[in-house]
């Protein structure tokens, strides 16, 4: 499910549970590169977080990950972020590169990969970035075959393409106006007939949110 916005869309991924519920989890994409999302940090405190994807060149992005809690302080156990592989154990505080990274195939663990996890790769962020440095620098998209799981990303693509043309012709592009600074990811069981838009309502608290998890 894609919503589009003034500043970019929403969007939720749906997963039945049962006859009568399904779990919900429903994110944000700000233009150009800002996705908000719902997580839990490592101690399984439930957060919020985000990636922020700035293109340095063609061929390489600068990606920034955080993440906040407004219900009690991450622990240090949090802020190590061990799960995901993005904290200071996992990244080089000098050059800000993945201490797992593709001229060390990942640190790739085949012994893991056989009996603990599908990738072998520590992290789940690292091994995002395994899937998609391994695709190569420069992708030819035209040999892709996207498919409704996809929606996002295909959404992502026509608004970047939007945005370029808007700027040209002299326009505004999405994602310029302040309407996203009150934004906010949400998940949750509903029932299969609620709308999965109502986790990201204003009007509903963090508590409210929570008690449906």
């Amino acid at each position: 499910m894609v919503d589009l916005t003034d500043y970019g869309y929403q969007y939720a991924g749906i997963r039945p549970l049962d006859e009568g519920t399904v779990h919900i989890r429903a994110y944000k994409f700000v233009m150009p590169f800002h996705q908000i999302r719902p997580s839990a940090s490592d101690s399984g405190a439930f957060v919020v977080a985000g990636h922020i994807w700035v293109p340095i060149d063609d061929a390489t992005t600068m990606v920034y990950n955080w993440v906040y809690s407004d219900d009690e302080p991450l622990s240090d156990a949090d802020r190590l972020e061990r799960r995901a592989g993005n904290g200071p154990l996992d990244v080089d505080q000098t050059t800000f590169r993945s201490i797992r990274n593709r001229r060390n195939n990942y640190l790739l663990d085949r012994q893991v990969q056989k009996t603990e996890t599908f990738t072998g790769i520590d992290g789940i962020n690292t091994q995002d970035r395994a899937i998609q440095e391994s695709m190569g620098a420069v992708v030819d998209r035209s040999r892709e075959h996207l498919g409704p799981a996809d929606k996002a990303i295909i959404q992502a693509r026509k608004l970047l393409l939007e945005a370029v043309k808007t700027v040209e012709e002299g326009g505004t592009p999405r994602g310029v106006a302040p309407t996203y600074y009150r934004l906010r990811a949400g998940e949750g069981v509903l029932p299969r007939d609620a709308d999965w838009r109502q986790l990201l309502a204003s009007d509903v608290s963090r508590a409210e949110i929570l008690q449906t998890i």
